[in-house]
């Protein structure tokens, strides 16, 4: 009896926890680029994504927020790249301004300083959720140098009584949030670039 009874609470406990491993942000699919000519020099920095969580409610099961960004961003980036420039190569160190005159590059654009903020609060009977991404770009050659910080936030709302789970919202506005982030990024990068080899 006692066995049925185990077996029992361990199906029930099994049934009414919610699988959130499914739902995860996503690399994103650049925008339509124009080719960039020349020999580029890429670094896109080791550092772990940054995400910072300021949870100040308990509401919509706000407890099984789990958001990795570091991987999709980094392939998103790289798929960016690989769009943009006609010859290129990814290092893992950044070069000097010798360095980059010297070995022929027309530009070194750097990918670094990845970091976000969660907010989250219930307020009367809404779940308020934002999202807020920020990456400097870096763009220099021997002479010149444009460094630009990239920000893209996106918010999502939902009553706390209708069935409202922050985690779903927040995969969701967050991968809005990273889509645009790297269009952002492009728009800015191809920018930079025509201003410093002009």
């Amino acid at each position: 009896m006692k066995i049925y009874l185990f077996i029992s609470i361990l199906f029930f406990t099994f049934s009414c926890s919610k699988n959130f491993s499914k739902i995860a942000i996503q690399p994103v699919v650049p925008p339509k680029t124009a080719k960039i000519s020349g020999n580029h020099l890429i670094y896109i920095s080791n550092t772990k994504f940054n995400h910072n969580k300021e949870i100040k409610s308990d509401d919509c099961e706000s407890w099984a927020l789990s958001l990795d960004f570091n991987e999709p961003l980094r392939k998103s980036i790289k798929d960016l790249v690989d769009l943009m420039f006609e010859n290129y190569k990814i290092s893992n160190e950044k070069l000097s301004k010798d360095e980059i005159e010297k070995y022929g590059y027309v530009t070194q654009v750097s990918f670094s300083n990845f970091n976000g903020i969660s907010n989250f609060k219930t307020e009367r009977n809404t779940g308020k959720y934002e999202i807020l991404l920020n990456i400097n770009i870096k763009v220099e050659n021997s002479i010149k140098k444009i460094d630009t910080e990239i920000s893209s936030s996106m918010r999502w709302e939902k009553n706390i009584f209708l069935n409202c789970n922050l985690h779903e919202g927040a995969v969701k506005s967050s991968q809005k949030a990273l889509e645009n982030l790297i269009k952002n990024s492009y728009e800015s990068a191809y920018k930079s670039i025509n201003q410093i080899i002009r």
